[in-house]
């Protein structure tokens, strides 16, 4: 009799096991994909070839640069962007949301030996 009890809730744990299994194969995975959401394409790299913009950059002004950013960037996205001559520097305060990233480096020449550092953090509004 012991033994018949002893195989029932051996039995009985697998089921719950099994049924365990079950439910985070099904439903774990869908609550993944409803999540996430395709990163943007890079923004800055319409940008990076503009001679306004990296004049703007250059000359660290900031209403032209947001202007050229708010140009190509969509409506739902807010940002901040970062301009320095440390590639390695801290971001600014940004918000407690997903946020995406785009850089890249405008290297001197001969007669402007400068090397700046854009960053441009941006993030949904909502």
């Amino acid at each position: 009799m012991v033994g018949k009890q002893a195989v029932f809730r051996t039995l009985e744990a697998l089921v719950a096991i099994f049924i365990t299994f079950l439910f985070l194969l099904v439903f774990i995975p869908q609550q993944r994909e409803q999540s996430f959401q395709q990163p943007p394409a890079n923004v800055l790299a319409g940008l990076r070839n503009n001679d306004e913009f990296r004049n703007c950059i250059l000359q660290k002004n900031s209403t032209c640069i947001n202007q050229s950013i708010e140009r190509q960037l969509e409506d739902k996205y807010d940002f901040k962007f970062n301009i320095s001559g440390n590639p390695r520097e801290p971001p600014p305060q940004l918000p407690q949301k997903r946020v995406y990233t785009n850089a890249f480096l405008i290297a001197g020449n001969t007669t402007n030996v400068t090397n700046t550092a854009v960053r441009l953090y941006f993030w949904e509004k909502r």
